[in-house]
Formats: structure tokens, sequence, C-alpha cells
């Protein structure tokens, strides 16, 4: 065996030798043949010799250029001229073990986007070759390794923070500055881009995909239906939908005032349930900047209309959904309105189906599902007008809708690491900036819970 070794080393060990004397041999032909151009067409170079001793030639700059290439490829953390990454493999740290199976050590992941792969690792004594160390989180500098990494242009090692819940339920403040990179649902506070719950490529699908029941098949009981398992959000939701029992049906399956049996306690994992009726309740937790979850995402490949809550941009909803595609509490003065609007839509075809003009349209899915993100952007504008805040400046223009890493990795292959280094970093806004306060949803209706007001939309 190890005779066996010992041959197969002496023969990589030979063909390295090998490979090295054919570049030198290379590189020295070609200046072979450069100096015999130069030497037979000296009128190609009229310059005084003053001007020549200082004019870098096209022998030269070859030469360069070879052993740029050269020195690069035996570097750890290659760069190209400008800075930039040329690595094809990356080495990632799960800081925090938040990735569960999915980041085992040596796993490995391969990103399309780059045509590059990254692997996992969980062992602090490999720091030394990580190129990105991962937090779920922001960790305070004594919990994550910030001093075993380097930024500099022998060895760019980043460090990145994550997080998928809202400020009124995950860490906020100046802990978030430490690191190179933050990513969130926010899709303009992230950098170098948000990570969201969307992946657009099915987002876009889902929502031109007609309804599966249709509006004559749905659930006469009740036309709105309710999963939460949360029953005591920061917004107050749970108040909200209880007033909301009192003027209107609401099948609730969830462990929050549960009236109904049939389907388990969150909604992830009911939309066989929300299919049948007309109105999916899918209002957040807290009423945050851009925290928009699962809840939406469900709610529309259900096919049925989503019920959310967005007031004063904590969250605007445009900027998921297309014009005219769902019911916004905030945009009644009263509880008993919106119940009353609820059901005057409800019992119109033509009204209700208003809110799903978007699925009527004549592209062949099955052959729309296999395009390019981008393709599917281009054929989604054309229906929803490129006017759309979700196209212009929401998720379909902002999420790019692949692995965390491999957008980093694809960022930094396209970004010089001195301007990664020098940009400016910033403490994340606590709820107070980012969100509504606390049971802000009740607050808004408490005035005028006994009003027998209502309102007309059309």
């Amino acid at each position: 065996m190890r005779l066996t070794v010992r041959y197969l080393c002496s023969i990589v060990r030979y063909r390295r030798r090998f490979s090295i004397l054919l570049l030198i041999s290379a590189l020295l032909f070609i200046i072979f043949i450069l100096s015999i151009i130069d030497r037979n067409h000296p009128e190609l170079n009229p310059l005084p010799n003053s001007e020549q001793e200082i004019k870098i030639t096209t022998a030269q700059k070859v030469i360069r250029a070879i052993s740029t290439t050269v020195a690069q490829q035996n570097r750890l953390w290659p760069l190209d001229e400008q800075g930039r990454s040329l690595k094809n493999h990356f080495f990632v740290f799960d800081a925090t073990g938040f990735f569960g199976s999915a980041a085992s050590e040596g796993v490995e992941v391969k990103c399309e986007s780059s045509n590059t792969t990254f692997t996992w690792t969980r062992q602090p004594n490999q720091m030394n070759k990580v190129d990105f160390a991962i937090s779920h989180d922001a960790r305070l500098q004594q919990d994550f390794p910030f001093d075993k990494l380097h930024l500099n242009s022998e060895r760019q090692q980043y460090s990145m923070a994550f997080i998928m819940e809202s400020e009124a339920h995950s860490s906020t403040g100046d802990a978030w500055a430490n690191y190179n990179f933050r990513m969130s649902y926010n899709l303009d506070d992230s950098y170098p881009e948000p990570a969201t719950y969307f992946d657009v490529n099915i987002h876009i699908i889902d929502l031109l995909t007609p309804p599966v029941v249709k509006f004559e098949k749905k659930e006469t009981r009740a036309d709105v239906v309710w999963i939460i398992s949360n029953c005591d959000a920061h917004n107050g939701r749970q108040g909200f939908i209880e007033q909301l029992m009192k003027e209107i049906k609401i099948d609730s399956y969830g462990l929050c005032l549960n009236n109904r049996q049939g389907y388990g306690d969150r909604m992830t994992d009911n939309v066989e349930a929300y299919m049948k009726y007309k109105f999916v309740i899918a209002i957040e937790n807290s009423n945050c900047i851009d925290y928009v979850t699962e809840k939406l995402v469900k709610a529309v490949e259900s096919g049925s209309v989503p019920i959310v809550a967005g007031r004063n941009g904590r969250p605007d909803y445009r900027r998921f959904m297309p014009d005219h595609s769902y019911i916004n509490i905030f945009d009644y003065p009263t509880v008993k309105a919106l119940a009353d609007d609820l059901k005057r839509i409800a019992n119109n075809k033509t009204l209700y189906e208003s809110y799903l003009w978007f699925k009527k349209h004549k592209i062949n899915l099955r052959l729309f599902a296999e395009l390019s993100l981008n393709e599917k952007i281009k054929q989604f504008t054309g229906i929803v007008g490129s006017n759309a805040t979700m196209i212009k400046d929401g998720i379909v223009a902002k999420e790019k809708s692949e692995n965390k890493i491999c957008k980093l990795i694809r960022f930094v292959r396209q970004t010089p690491w001195q301007e990664i280094a020098t940009h400016k970093r910033a403490a994340r806004p606590n709820e107070n900036i980012a969100c509504l306060q606390r049971g802000n949803i009740l607050d808004h209706f408490r005035s005028s819970l006994s009003s027998n007001g209502s309102s007309v939309k059309n």
C-alpha cells in the first residue's frame, strides 16, 4: 500500500512539474515570436529611445498577464485585477448551526448563477480557509469568530448575519454593523440583497395559475378561513379576528379561536384547506417594513383572495402583489364595514373574480415553468404592467431567488473586495422604527367597534 501511495505521489509531482514546464515553455515561445516581430518591423515603434524605455511593450504585457494568472491560480484566494474573486469553490462556516441537516459537515451545494460550488463546515478549526462565516441573527463580537476572519488583498473572508423574523421578535441595534453582509426580508435594508420568503419563479406561477376550486364550488359554510398557531401576536391580530367573527362567519382550524377541525394548526401546511374558501386571512404576527412571510405565499398558492394588514408601508403589499389582488383591512374604517364588503364580494362572482384578474391570460403555464426567471418576469410584466410596484420596486425587482450563499458568491465575484470592505455598515433599526406599535390592529378599529358604518369598495 505504501509503495502504491508513494508511486502515485511521484506521478502527481511529475505531472505538476510537467504542467509548469509546459507553461514556461509556452511563455518563452510567445516572447521569442514577439521579439522577431519587433525586429522585423522597427517602423511600428518610431518612438525616441527615451520614450521606448518607459513604454510597456506588447511582450511585457503578455508576460505580466501570464505571470499574474499563474500567481493567482496558485493562491487560495485568487483575484482579478479589480479585486474580484476568481474562486470557483467556496468554504462556508455555519457559526450558529441554524441550517441544520442542509448544512451538515461536507455538504456541497452548486450555485447555478455563478457556476460555482460551496461546501459547509461547522468546524472552528477550519477558519483558516473559510470564505464566509454565517450567523443566524447578529451575535456579539465575543460570540462570533470575527478575529479569525481577514479581509485584505491576500485573504478575503467575509461575515454575514441573516434573519427571517421581524424586528419585534429578533435582535436589532449595533451588533448588526459588525458584519460585512446582512440579509433579511427587508427589500431595501439588506446588503448585498434580501433573503425573503419568496421564490419569484414560483410566486409568479402561483399568481398566474387559475384557482383549482371554482367560485361555485367554494365552501358554503363560511367564506373566510384562518389557520394560525401563535395566539399572542405582537400586532394583536387575534383580538381583531375575534371581533370580525362577530360580523362574518370564519372557519378557524388552528389553535387560535378554533371552531372547526380537519386540518393542522399551521398555515404553511394547509393550502388544500385555503383553496376551498373565497378568502384566506394572511395577517402577519407583526406589522413591519417588508415583513411578508409564507402566510401570503401559501394564500397565493391556494388561488384564493388574501386578507392582509398593511399601513404606512408596514408592510406595503403592493411590493408583493398586483394591484387589486387582496383585501387590506386598514382600507376600512370599521370591522363591520370590512365584514359587509367581504360579504358583498363573496356573493358576486364577477366582483370576486375581479380580484383574480391577472389569472386570465393565454400563457401555457407548463411551458412557462421551463423558462428562465428573466423570461418569466418579462411575460408576467406584460400582464400586470411595467408600472406595477412589485415589478418596479418590489419583490420581482429585488429578489433573485437563489440560495443565500449563492447570492454572496455571485456578489464577491462581481464586486471588488475593497468596495465591500469600505461599504458603510449600519445598525438594524429597532421595532419602534421598523414596525407599527404593539396591538396596532385592534387600536385602529377600537374607537368604532360598535359602529354601524359601512364602506363600499369597487
